[in-house]
C-alpha cells in the first residue's frame, strides 16, 4: 500500500473517530439535558404544589379568622344589649350588678388608712344590701385618691394609699360576714378621676371609695 493510501487511510479512520466521539458527546449532552429537564420539572410541580398548599391553608386560617371576628362582634352584641338590673337606693346600675361610692370625708381622715366610727355605720348599712340583694355578686372595692403627691402621710404613693384604703373597707365587710371569697381590693390612685383636679372641690370629689357588686367571675379554687 502507497504511503498516500496509507496517509487517506489513516485520515479517514481519525475522522471516523471524531465522528464516533461527537456523537456519543452529543448523546452524553442529550442526556444530561433530559436529566436536567426532568429535575426543574419535578421542581417546577413542587412548587406549584407548594403553593397550592400554602393557598389553601391560608384560605382556611382567613376562614377561622373571619368567624374569630363573628364570634367576637356576637358576643359584643350580646353585651351591649344585655339589660341593667334595677339598683338598690343609693346605688348606680353597672352591667351585671350595682356600685355605691362613699367620700373620703366620710370613711378617713386625710391621709389615714383607719375608718371613721361613723364610716363602719355606713358600711355595716352597704353590708346588708350585699348579703340581701346581691348576695349572689363578687365585691369588687376600688380606693381612689386625687393628683396630689404624698407629702406628709408616708405613703410612698397615691397608689399606695388608695390600695390600704380599699383593704381597709374589704377587711371591715369581711368582719361583718361577707365571704372573703366575694372580696376583691384594688388601689387607683389618682388615675380614674372623676372630674379634672382643677379645684379643692374637685379633688374632694375624686377622693373616694367605689364598692361594685357584679356578677360573679369563673375563678379556681373557689371554697364550696
Amino acid at each position: 500500500m502507497s504511503r498516500s493510501m496509507v496517509s487517506r487511510t489513516t485520515s479517514l479512520c481519525m475522522l471516523a473517530g471524531v465522528l464516533t466521539g461527537c456523537a456519543s458527546t452529543s448523546k452524553q449532552d442529550a442526556a444530561a439535558l433530559e436529566d436536567q429537564n426532568r429535575n426543574l420539572t419535578a421542581q417546577l410541580n413542587k412548587a406549584r404544589s407548594d403553593a397550592e398548599n400554602e393557598r389553601r391553608a391560608r384560605a382556611e386560617l382567613d376562614q377561622r379568622l373571619r368567624s374569630a371576628m363573628r364570634d367576637v362582634d356576637d358576643l359584643r352584641g350580646q353585651v351591649s344589649q344585655r339589660p341593667t338590673e334595677p339598683a338598690p337606693a343609693g346605688w348606680t346600675p353597672v352591667a351585671g350588678g350595682g356600685m355605691i361610692a362613699i367620700e373620703e370625708n366620710i370613711l378617713f381622715q386625710p391621709g389615714k388608712v383607719t375608718l371613721r366610727q361613723e364610716a363602719r355605720k355606713t358600711l355595716d348599712a352597704i353590708v346588708s344590701t350585699l348579703e340581701g340583694e346581691y348576695a349572689k355578686k363578687d365585691i369588687m372595692v376600688f380606693g381612689h385618691t386625687d393628683d396630689q403627691p404624698i407629702k406628709k402621710s408616708g405613703w410612698d404613693d397615691n397608689w399606695q394609699l388608695s390600695t390600704e384604703r380599699s383593704l381597709a373597707v374589704v377587711r371591715h365587710l369581711r368582719e361583718q360576714g361577707v365571704a372573703p371569697d366575694r372580696l376583691v381590693a384594688a388601689g387607683v390612685g389618682e388615675n380614674r378621676p372623676r372630674v379634672t383636679n382643677n379645684s379643692e372641690p374637685n379633688r374632694l370629689a375624686n377622693r373616694r371609695v367605689e364598692i361594685f357588686a357584679i356578677d360573679a367571675a369563673p375563678r379556681s379554687g373557689r371554697q364550696k
